[in-house]
Order: C-alpha cells, then structure tokens, then sequence
C-alpha cells in the first residue's frame, strides 16, 4: 500500500518545498507537548494543516509555519 503525499496537492516544487520546510519548523515547535502514542497522527494533522494554508496563498516557510502553529492549536483547545 502506498502513502499519499498532501503536499502533492500544491503542484508547484517550489510551493511543496516550502510547505514541507513549513512542516518541519512548525512540528519541532509542538512535538514536544504531544504525548509519544499520538505523535504519528497529530504529525499528519500538522501536514494537512500546512497544506491547507498553503493553498490559501503562498508565504515563507517560517510565517507559514507560524500560522500552522496557531491554527493546530486553536484545533487542539477545541477538543
């Protein structure tokens, strides 16, 4: 069975760097405060997150990242 890739979705290389730069700043940022056994899934989440904001319009991976942050933890409070 094959992985899908989100950040396919972007189409351009250049935007599915950044988004996946974006990924990795944002995710080392909250890693840390999710337990070990929901780590995989909530990683996932945080690619759809970036993705989704990606879409909407295309910043530097750090503001990017920055807005992932946010969005992924206003999502988490809500639970």
């Amino acid at each position: 069975m094959t992985e899908s890739n989100p950040f396919a979705i972007l189409g351009d290389p250049l935007d599915i760097a950044r988004a996946e730069r974006a990924t990795e700043i944002a995710w080392s940022y909250v890693e840390a405060g999710i337990p070990s056994p929901e780590r995989d899934r909530q990683r996932m989440r945080m690619v759809y997150v970036v993705v989704s904001l990606a879409i909407e319009r295309a910043d530097e991976p750090t503001d990017l990242a920055h807005r992932a942050i946010r969005r992924f933890q206003e999502r988490q409070l809500r639970r």
